[in-house]
């Protein structure tokens, strides 16, 4: 397979109350379409935009945190061309002197460097009607969304591997979170273009991604498609095109601009903007404590191992916000790690949901976990358990009350058992000459027989104790 690089565009909404140059408010996901515009957003002719500090200021602080270069002086451009979604037949961004330059996020193995880290307005909402953006019968715009600080950060093409891609993401969303900048939760709140080329060919975008699988695929279909063009000697040709999720294809959307087509010039209704050095350092002050950081302070202070620690800070800032509130009414940091990483998440996932947007509370989880210690509930039973807190914020307490599921005592177990044993003559005989599946049918029996209260250890212990004794004929 010849070698592919890949460089990302990436497109983060910041989470501001207020548009870039409007008062306008940021809400697109909740109102009616159209609902939260004004003339400057819409691009009214005479409308002049005004600046939003706090979007330079997030801006600002991501750049601090991707070890970047930040440039003293900034100002904004007009970038023209023609799309239905940006109502001015120009979008304002920067190009000739951006936020910053020159930095880099760290991921396993190597740095990925940063080029350049700048803001803009996002564009309005195209809502394709009968068909894709190729083959709509019409399209509509909301341009609710026409105006939001969009912070672009271009990288270096770095990447020799979508699993590269997934972990910078990864590390780069938790950064984000823990800045305050960014709300994963919104609808393509990060959108990724990908620029891909084989090794000594022409580059070509695919534009506006979300999600890791979207993004492993589309890469992966467009290196097979590239990969064959130069195979049967057709020429990789400069282009722009856009990935099907449906079909898990890319097709064409248009050639290629190169940035002397934009025809950048200096906005004229916004003025230069100085970053000074005491502006930098009242930043400063404001950094958080960063994902890495955090990390390493997770392995230290509640002795995680490594890889449980990335998992809960890389997931998402509030599943570690989650774990911390744990540990502060219940000290057994291990314990509520390893119920996180595995059953938790697992569950999360499954519905397709975040902590935050769960019912689960630190209070609940740790009243599961502590049932589990005092041996009222087994470990079996609280996985079933956690698959109804996550969706109802139910109390375990009240959940085992009510499917009157309380563990069963060793006295009452004692006797299930030796009923299994008696009634299930055959299956102990063959569990004697050696055959272990009628151990696990014995099991099974006992465990039905309890509702999935019993602890299959402890029944498995009670069974090699009582066979041969206590079985009445």
């Amino acid at each position: 397979m010849t070698k592919a690089i890949f460089g990302l565009e990436i497109h983060v909404q910041l989470a501001t109350k207020s548009k870039l140059f409007c008062s306008c408010s940021t809400n697109y996901e909740s109102v009616e379409p159209n609902e939260n515009t004004c003339p400057i957003c819409t691009g009214f002719p005479g409308a002049r935009p005004k600046l939003n500090k706090t979007a330079i200021e997030y801006g600002l602080l991501v750049a601090k945190a991707l070890n970047c270069k930040i440039n003293r002086e900034i100002f904004f451009s007009r970038k023209n061309y023609f799309y239905p979604d940006l109502p001015k037949n120009f979008q304002i961004t920067q190009y000739e002197l951006p936020l910053a330059v020159n930095g880099y996020l760290r991921i396993t193995g190597k740095d990925i460097r940063i080029r350049r880290i700048h803001l803009e307005e996002d564009p309005g909402k195209l809502i394709h009607y009968g068909g894709d953006i190729t083959s709509a019968e019409y399209t509509l715009i909301d341009y609710n969304r026409s105006g939001i600080p969009l912070l672009e950060i271009v990288t270096e093409p770095d990447f020799t591997s979508t699993k590269e891609i997934r972990e910078f993401l990864t590390k780069l969303q938790s950064i984000l979170e823990h800045l305050g900048v960014f709300d994963s939760t919104r609808e393509a709140s990060m959108r990724i273009d990908t620029n891909i080329s084989l090794e000594g060919g022409e580059r070509v975008e695919i534009k506006n991604l979300s999600g890791f699988k979207n993004i492993e695929k589309a890469i992966n279909y467009e290196i097979v498609r590239q990969e064959h063009l130069k195979r049967v000697g057709i020429p990789i040709e400069r282009e722009t095109r856009h990935f099907d999720p449906q079909t898990k294809t890319t097709v064409s959307l248009r050639k290629k601009e190169f940035e002397e087509d934009y025809g950048y010039i200096f906005e004229p209704d916004l003025p230069k903007i100085e970053i000074s050095e005491e502006w930098l350092k009242s930043l400063e002050e404001k950094l958080p404590e960063l994902p890495d950081m955090r990390i390493d302070r997770f392995i230290k202070e509640y002795g995680l191992r490594e890889r449980e620690a990335k998992i809960i800070v890389y997931t998402d800032k509030a599943l570690a916000d989650f774990f911390e509130d744990c540990c502060r009414i219940y000290r057994n940091p291990k314990e509520i790690a390893k119920w996180i990483v595995t059953d938790l998440l697992k569950c999360l996932n499954w519905h397709g949901i975040s902590i935050k947007e769960s019912k689960v509370n630190p209070e609940i989880f740790v009243e599961l976990l502590k049932l589990i210690e005092n041996g009222k509930i087994t470990e079996r039973f609280a996985k079933e358990i956690i698959k109804e807190i996550v969706t109802t914020g139910e109390s375990p307490k009240e959940i085992i009350k009510k499917k009157g599921l309380e563990k069963i005592d060793e006295e009452k177990l004692e006797k299930i058992v030796e009923n299994v044993l008696n009634e299930n003559r055959k299956a102990v005989e063959d569990y004697k000459a050696g055959k272990m599946k009628a151990l696990q049918f014995l099991i099974g029996i006992v465990l039905k027989e309890t509702k999935m209260t019993a602890d299959p250890k402890k029944v498995r212990e009670i069974i090699n104790r009582k066979i041969g004794i206590g079985i009445k004929n």
